[in-house]
C-alpha cells in the first residue's frame, strides 16, 4: 500500500471548479479496498457473509454490481459512534501530514475519500459509513436491490408505500406506527416486518427487491392501494413500473375449493379478503395533505359491510379524540425545506427529491436538476416543462423560506405550497387554488386576515431530524417571522357533539343487510358474471352525479338506484348491462343489497355532513377535514356542494 501518496489531492471531494475528486469503483477492486479500510478503522466489514456470498455489511451495490458509485458500509453503533470513527479517520489522515477536512466529512453519516485498493495512484472512491443501533435491520434496509433492475432506494420507497396503507412507516430505524410515532414490537425484525407488509408466511427474502415484493403481492386484494404511492413515485422519476401478475391460478383456486368442500361441508366459497377492496385508504400524518384518503361514505363500496364498520369506527374515534382531525390542504408542490444537520446549509426540494436525497442548496442546483429531468422526460416522449413552470416558483419562494428557517435549526420541514401571490378577494372571501381545489377563506376570519397580509402561503405539517429519520411533529420549530410569508401550521379540530340518531340508523340498516351486501360483492360470483368492477362502477357513477361536466350530474344523491341503472345503459356495453341486470335478478337478494348499499352511502354522507357542518363553523372556507385515527383514515368533503361548485367554476 502506498500510504505516502494517500493524501495528495484537492479540496473535500470536489476540486476548485466543482469537479468530483472521487470515481466509480470496479467490482474486482472492492475487496482489496475494503480490506485496506478495515486496517485503518479496525472494524471487520467482511467476515459475516450472506447467501449471495457478499458480506452483509456491504450495502447497496457494493460488491454486487459491475461498478459502484461509492462504497456503503454498515457500522454497529455499539462498536463505535460516528464521532469516534470520524476521529479515527481524521487522526489517520493527520498522521500522514494532511488536512482531515479534505478527506473526512460528517454529513449525516461519515464519508471518507478512499484510495482504491489502498493506492492513491489508482484514484479515490467515496466510502459512506452507515450507522445503525440494530445492525441486522440496517443491513436489511440498505441491502435491498440485489439481483434487481431497481435500486435499493426504490425498494425502500415501495416498502414505505405498503406500510403507509397499513398505518405504519418503514425507514432506516425500523417500522413505526404513524399514529404514535413509536417503534412497533418486532419493528426491527425484517422477517416480522415482511409478515406485516406482505402477509402471513412472508419473510425478509420476499422483501429482497422490488420484483420479489411485487411477486409476493400478486394475489393480494389490497395490492393497488399498497403500491399507489410507489407508482406515483416511479411516474415522477420517469421509471418503468414492474409487471404484476394478478390472477390466481386455476390450480390454486381449485385447491382452495376442494379444501372448503372437504373441511367445511360444501359451504359457499366467499373470499374472506375481498378483492373488491382495491381502493383502501392511504394514511398520512394529521395535518398533512389527504391524497388518496377515502370519503367516509365511499367505504360501503370500497369494502362492503366491513367498510361501513370502518367508517363508523373512524367517526367514533374522532369524536373521542378531536385532535385526530385537521383541516385538509390540497397544495402543490409538496415542499421540504430546512437545514442540513451537519453544515446548517439551507435546503429546498420537493417530496420526491427528499426521498431521493436531492437536497438542493441553491436555485442553480434546482435548475440543473430540472433541466436533466426535462431532458429525460422529453427523450421518452413525456411532458417536459419543469424549467418553465416550476423553476420560477422555487426562485420566488426560496428567499422567504430560507429567511424563515432559523440559523440554529437542524432538520427538514414538510409542507404544501398554497399560493405565491396575495389571493384575490371575491364576495368577502380570499380565493386561491394551488392544485385541484379552490379555497374560499373569509377575509374577516382570523386565518383570512393572515392570508390577506401575506404574499406566499405554505401549509407546514411535519418535520424530520435527517433524511432517514422518523417523521416528527412541528412542536419544537420556531420559525423566524418574514414579511409576506405565512406558514400555516396544522389546524386541529375542536370537540363537536356526536349525532347518535344517524349512527343508529346506519347500524340498524347494516345489521339487516350485512349478509346480502357481502353476497352482492362476492368476488367469485362477480368474476363468474364478468362484472368484477361493480364497486368501481358505483363510485364512478356517484362522482359523475356531483360533477357538472357530466350528463349524470344532479347535484344531489336522490334516486341513486334508478339513476345508476340508467347511467349503466348509457355508458356500458349492452353485454355488460345485461350481465349486471342478470346478476341483480339472481339471487333476488342482490337487488335488495344494491338498494341497501346506496341507502347506507346516503346515511354515511348525512353523518359526514353533520360532522362537516360543525367543523366548518370552526374554520370556514376550507375544502374539508381529514381524520387520521388509530382505527383508520377518512376525509369529510361536501361533494355535491363544495366539489361540484369548484368544478363548475373551473370548467
Amino acid at each position: 500500500m502506498q500510504i505516502n501518496k494517500l493524501l495528495e489531492g484537492g479540496n473535500v471531494f470536489k476540486g476548485p471548479k466543482g469537479e468530483p475528486l472521487t470515481q466509480r469503483i470496479n467490482r474486482a477492486d472492492v475487496p482489496a479496498t475494503i480490506r485496506w479500510i478495515e486496517q485503518v478503522t479496525g472494524i471487520d466489514f467482511s467476515s459475516d457473509v450472506g447467501e449471495d456470498g457478499i458480506p452483509l455489511r456491504w450495502l447497496g451495490s457494493t460488491g454486487r454490481k459491475p461498478t459502484s458509485g461509492d462504497l456503503d458500509l454498515a457500522v454497529d453503533l455499539t462498536e463505535v459512534s460516528k464521532e469516534q470513527l470520524a476521529g479515527i479517520l481524521s487522526q489517520f489522515v493527520q498522521s500522514h501530514g494532511a488536512d482531515p477536512r479534505e478527506y473526512v466529512s460528517k454529513r449525516g453519516e461519515v464519508h471518507f475519500k478512499t484510495p482504491i485498493g489502498g493506492d492513491a495512484n489508482r484514484g479515490f472512491v467515496q466510502t459512506d459509513f452507515m450507522f445503525f443501533p440494530n445492525l441486522d435491520w440496517g443491513q436489511f434496509y440498505y441491502g435491498g436491490g440485489a439481483d434487481s433492475e431497481y435500486k435499493g432506494m426504490n425498494r425502500n420507497v415501495l416498502m414505505s408505500s405498503i406500510a403507509k396503507q397499513q398505518g405504519l412507516k418503514v425507514g432506516a430505524n425500523g417500522m413505526f406506527s404513524r399514529t404514535t410515532n413509536e417503534l412497533v414490537d418486532g419493528g426491527l425484525d425484517p422477517d416480522y416486518v415482511a409478515s406485516v407488509l406482505l402477509g402471513r408466511g412472508a419473510t425478509r427474502d420476499n422483501l429482497k427487491n422490488v420484483e420479489s415484493i411485487y411477486a409476493a403481492l400478486s394475489n393480494d386484494p389490497d395490492r393497488d392501494a399498497k403500491v399507489a404511492d410507489f407508482r406515483e413515485y416511479l411516474a415522477k422519476e420517469g421509471i418503468r413500473q414492474p409487471d404484476m401478475t394478478v390472477r390466481e391460478s386455476d390450480a390454486n383456486f381449485l385447491a382452495r375449493l376442494r379444501d372448503r368442500i372437504v373441511n367445511q361441508g360444501m359451504q359457499p366459497l366467499i373470499e374472506t379478503k375481498r378483492s373488491y377492496d382495491l381502493y383502501e385508504q392511504e394514511p398520512v400524518a394529521v395535518g398533512g395533505k389527504a391524497k388518496g384518503i377515502e370519503h367516509l361514505e365511499d367505504y360501503i363500496f370500497r369494502s362492503g359491510s366491513a367498510g361501513v364498520d370502518r367508517a363508523l369506527q373512524i367517526a367514533d374515534s374522532f369524536y373521542a379524540d378531536p385532535k385526530t382531525g385537521s383541516v385538509k390542504w390540497d397544495g402543490k408542490p409538496a415542499l421540504v425545506f430546512g437545514r442540513k444537520p451537519d453544515t446548517g446549509e439551507f435546503v429546498l426540494t420537493d417530496d420526491a427529491g427528499f426521498i431521493a436525497e436531492r437536497l438542493f442548496t441553491s436555485t442553480d442546483e434546482v435548475a440543473t436538476d430540472m433541466a436533466r429531468r426535462d431532458a429525460n422526460a422529453a427523450a421518452k416522449g413525456n411532458k417536459a416543462d419543469r424549467i418553465e413552470t416550476l423553476l420560477p416558483t422555487y426562485e420566488t419562494i426560496w428567499p422567504y423560506l430560507e429567511a424563515a428557517t432559523p440559523a440554529n435549526f437542524r432538520g427538514y420541514v414538510k409542507g404544501d405550497l398554497l399560493y405565491t401571490a396575495t389571493p384575490e378577494i371575491e364576495a368577502g372571501n380570499l380565493i386561491f387554488q394551488p392544485n385541484t381545489v379552490a379555497y374560499r377563506i373569509p377575509v374577516a376570519s382570523d386565518l383570512g386576515k393572515k392570508i390577506a397580509n401575506s404574499e406566499i402561503g405554505v401549509a407546514v405539517h411535519t418535520m424530520y431530524a435527517d433524511v432517514d429519520a422518523a417523521k416528527q411533529p412541528l412542536s419544537r420549530v420556531k420559525f423566524n417571522p418574514v414579511p409576506g410569508l405565512l406558514l400555516i401550521e396544522p389546524i386541529y379540530a375542536q370537540a363537536v357533539p356526536k349525532n347518535n340518531d344517524i349512527a343508529k340508523k346506519i347500524r340498524t340498516l347494516l345489521r339487516q343487510n350485512r349478509a346480502v351486501i357481502d353476497t352482492l360483492f362476492n368476488p367469485m360470483e362477480l368474476r363468474a358474471m364478468k362484472i368484477t368492477d361493480l364497486a368501481k362502477l358505483a363510485i364512478d357513477y356517484i362522482n359523475k352525479r356531483v360533477d357538472p361536466r357530466h350528463a349524470a350530474y344532479t347535484g344531489d344523491f336522490r334516486d341513486l338506484v334508478p339513476g345508476f341503472l340508467a347511467w349503466l345503459q348509457q355508458t356500458q356495453t349492452p353485454q355488460k348491462v345485461s350481465n349486471i341486470a342478470q346478476y341483480l335478478r339472481s339471487p333476488t337478494s342482490n337487488e335488495q343489497a344494491l338498494a341497501a348499499a346506496f341507502l347506507l352511502f346516503e346515511l354515511l354522507h348525512d353523518l359526514k355532513l353533520d360532522l362537516l357542518g360543525k367543523l366548518d363553523a370552526q374554520v370556514p372556507g376550507n375544502e374539508g377535514w381529514v381524520f387520521a385515527t388509530p382505527v383508520g383514515y377518512g376525509k369529510a368533503v361536501n361533494r355535491f356542494d363544495f366539489t361540484a361548485r369548484n368544478k363548475a367554476r373551473n370548467n
